[in-house]
């Protein structure tokens, strides 16, 4: 159930974009749960944390359904070639 990328492009935006996620979570938590940016954001330190992390899952929906919607294309393609290729077999000469 893996899908193959086949340009050197979109592999590393693919990783990157995974990439990208655990950073927003990391330091979304980071802001969240630890004094380590409580002299510099002493108010909204919880507030930017929290849009991280809301921003975080949020590109994981929507990885996620891109995923989703890719393979989905994929096997309805697959699906409608065989029907092609069985389609000449059912048709009668008139």
């Amino acid at each position: 159930m893996s899908l193959k990328i086949k340009n050197a492009w979109n592999k590393l935006r693919f990783w990157l974009s995974f990439l990208l996620l655990a950073f927003y979570l990391v330091v979304g938590c980071l802001l969240l749960f630890s004094p380590i940016w409580e002299d510099i954001l002493p108010k909204g330190r919880t507030i930017a944390g929290a849009v991280l992390v809301l921003f975080a899952i949020l590109r994981f929906y929507v990885a996620y359904r891109r995923y989703k919607n890719k393979h989905q294309k994929i096997q309805s393609l697959k699906m409608e070639k065989q029907l092609i290729k069985e389609e000449p077999k059912n048709v009668t000469a008139e």
